[in-house]
């Protein structure tokens, strides 16, 4: 056809196509994240004896390797003190990390400086899992809460 031959436009006629309707496509289904499937929580709390440095162990079964994901620890120490919060892991191939947790002070309270740490991190172990405190009074004596979170390979 041609501009002659053509059916006259009509103004604010507008074209049309219906399509065939398709359903969505259903996903398949899929089991939970296996990251929590084989999630796991490590918590402990200890008395800080009166020294420069206190060292804890996670009991861990041996030959399963972790991801650790998230960090948590409050330390408490007679107030005008300070502390530092140090984390170890170690793989079995004999590779080690040392892992230096920033705590933020949170005040006092009942004659104790509070500091706190929270930390999402990305650590591998299957050997060992500790943690040191570490103190600028070695007379003293504090409590330390700590809890490291993540899953199994």
């Amino acid at each position: 056809m041609d501009a002659e031959t053509s059916p006259p436009r009509r103004a604010g006629a507008a074209r049309t196509a219906t399509l065939p309707e398709i359903p969505a496509p259903t996903p398949p289904l899929s089991p939970c994240d296996t990251c929590a499937a084989d999630a796991f929580v490590l918590t402990f709390e200890a008395d800080l004896p009166p020294s420069y440095n206190a060292e804890y162990l996670f009991t861990l079964q041996e030959s399963q390797r972790r991801v650790i994901e998230f960090v948590t620890a409050t330390v408490e120490v007679p107030a005008g003190e300070s502390a530092r919060l140090r984390m170890y892991t170690g793989l079995s191939s004999g590779a080690a990390g040392n892992f230096d947790l920033a705590l933020t002070p949170q005040g006092i309270a009942e004659g104790q400086s509070v500091y706190v740490c929270t930390h999402q991190v990305r650590l591998y172990t299957d050997g060992f899992l500790g943690i040191n405190v570490n103190r600028d009074n070695a007379t003293t004596s504090g409590t330390v809460l700590m809890s490291v979170s993540g899953y199994l390979v």
